[in-house]
């Protein structure tokens, strides 16, 4: 557990609690507790022995609440919160634009699952709700099908984590496993964890208790915070066969056609007379191409591009970044704090830039040869313009242009304003193109071959941000465009820690068949901040 999970649980239990009717100082104390954990820079155990009183925002009751949580592992007034809501209406968290006290409504209203809420915004019965509208009824229609085709699954990140656990199980009980499906292949979301073992079924039932429910003939089913699982107990003579089959994608073994039976994955693909593709390489969109002889691995990157600092509306400083970036063996970093509308996150003006820039001089002057390149997230506004005037443009290293607002234009408009900010000559990165959250937001909708085309005749970069609840942009539209366009991976980090969301990136672009030089992060600082003159 991490305070960020603590952070997690406190949200979740106000936002329960706001939809059973609750509201007032607690509900405010568990905010105000998740926004002070979610900013904690030390780990969990560190501030376990300072007392989680110590820590801004949090109060001697909610500290023995979080000493207990953490100390036990369980949460029991956010499971009874849980149960006295149905899981139809936990559910409708995952529509953009219903908050605790939206939900609330719907549910006294009787739209208490995502099947009913999209029911009642096709038949009109939304727009009578208070609070509602025409408008709004529209908008959550699509929002609610959107989730409604994502509600069963999850990020990558969680699903490798469930597998983490679920093969520290097996290993504890002396059983090998590896990953299969999906999270092998690294696709963005998952549906479930499958793991392939040459154990036999009941001992990989005994090994994994509660999580395994119930055996199939060689298949152990079960799951993992309701997450499915299955583990495939496979004859070590066809160990090889049954994984490529087992990792999939179904279309990508379908075109294989019959699968030789061997020992080793490799010698499938011998059989075959195939180059053994990566995992990754795996995909319906796959199918018929050839895999780079190359891929992208976390080592050939030398910089990091999109960070936050405690300037906007990060949690570190810029040295404290600084630092953890030298750490991590890398040479240089661009820094990015928000531009200036973007006031909720602590944007940037005037002033805080020559505050920032000085203090940029003086730790490049102390940490050489490490680099920190003077850049910003500035916010494309509704006409396509960059947030500051031409003048203060110029005098950055690096200029990420991205979407945070006005998601609503319709695609013409949208295409017309993503393509008029990158014509803006100042603009170097076009950052997570589409402003999508995964399983959460689908994003702008534009014209994607428009802007791509446009972007690859002007020669800008098109990051692919590497938070896992982002990883936009997707990898199968950067696979369309791989030879023609130069890339760079985000972690669009927020704290050191966030670096880590790296290797998210560098899966998406291995997905995508994006040869490292067409990575910039492979490039020198000179290179980087040469490039917008290019």
């Amino acid at each position: 557990m991490t305070t960020k999970d603590l952070a997690r649980l406190l949200a979740e239990a106000a936002d329960l609690m706001e939809v059973l009717g609750e509201g007032g100082f607690r509900v405010n104390a568990y905010r105000r507790a998740a926004r002070a954990l979610e900013r904690y820079q030390g780990d969990l155990a560190e501030l376990q022995r300072a007392g989680f009183s110590s820590l801004p925002g949090i109060g001697k009751g909610l500290a023995g609440t979080l000493e207990q949580i953490v100390t036990s592992g369980e949460f029991d007034y956010l499971e009874e919160l849980r149960g006295q809501v149905p899981p139809g209406v936990n559910e409708l968290f995952a529509v953009q634009g219903l908050g605790p006290k939206r939900i609330r409504a719907l549910w006294e209203a009787g739209v208490d699952t995502l099947e009913e809420l999209v029911r009642a915004a096709e038949e009109g019965r939304l727009a009578a709700l208070p609070g509602f509208g025409k408008k709004s009824q529209q908008a959550l229609l699509d929002a609610a099908r959107f989730a409604l085709a994502n509600v069963r699954r999850v990020h990558l990140s969680t699903g490798l984590e469930a597998a983490r656990i679920l093969l520290a199980d097996l290993r504890a009980a002396g059983v090998t496993a590896e990953l299969a499906g999906s999270l092998r292949r690294r696709l963005e979301t998952v549906g479930n964890v499958d793991l392939l073992t040459a154990a036999e079924p009941e001992l990989v039932r005994e090994a994994l208790g509660e999580h395994a429910r119930e055996v199939r003939g060689r298949v152990v089913v079960g799951s993992l915070e309701g997450l499915p699982l299955r583990v495939f107990c496979v004859d070590p003579g066809r160990w090889g066969s049954e994984l490529v089959r087992a990792t999939g994608s179904a279309a990508f073994v379908a075109a294989l056609g019959d699968l030789p039976v061997a020992a080793a994955e490799d010698d499938v693909f011998a059989r075959l007379r195939l180059t053994p593709p990566p995992p990754c390489w795996r995909e319906p969109e796959h199918v018929g191409l050839e895999p780079p002889a190359r891929l992208l691995r976390r080592e050939d990157l030398r910089g990091l591009i999109h960070l936050h600092t405690a300037y906007s509306d990060g949690a570190a400083s810029l040295r404290e970044m600084a630092a953890a970036a030298i750490a991590a063996g890398y040479e240089y970093m661009v820094v990015s704090d928000h531009s200036q509308t973007a006031s909720y996150a602590g944007g940037l003006t005037a002033a805080d830039l020559e505050r920032q820039w000085a203090e940029v001089e003086a730790l490049n002057a102390e940490l050489a040869p490490f680099r920190i390149l003077k850049g910003i997230e500035s916010d494309i506004l509704a006409d396509g313009s960059l947030d500051y005037p031409d003048e203060l443009l110029d005098r950055f290293d690096v200029v990420l242009g991205s979407i945070h607002s006005h998601f609503n234009l319709s695609p013409d408009e949208q295409t017309a304003r993503i393509v008029r900010a990158l014509e803006n000559p100042y603009l170097t990165i076009l950052a997570h193109p589409s402003g999508r959250l995964l399983l959460r937001r689908k994003g702008v909708s534009a014209d994607w071959p428009a802007v791509l085309d446009r972007a690859a005749e002007l020669g800008k970069v098109i990051e692919i941000n590497a938070n896992p609840w982002r990883l936009d942009l997707d990898w199968r539209l950067a696979l369309a465009y791989r030879e023609r366009l130069y890339f760079s991976i985000g972690p669009d980090a927020h704290a050191p820690a966030g670096y880590e969301d790296v290797q998210y990136g560098v899966w998406m672009a291995r997905k995508a068949g994006i040869a490292p030089q067409r990575v910039i992060n492979t490039w020198s600082a000179e290179q980087v901040a040469g490039r917008r003159s290019m």
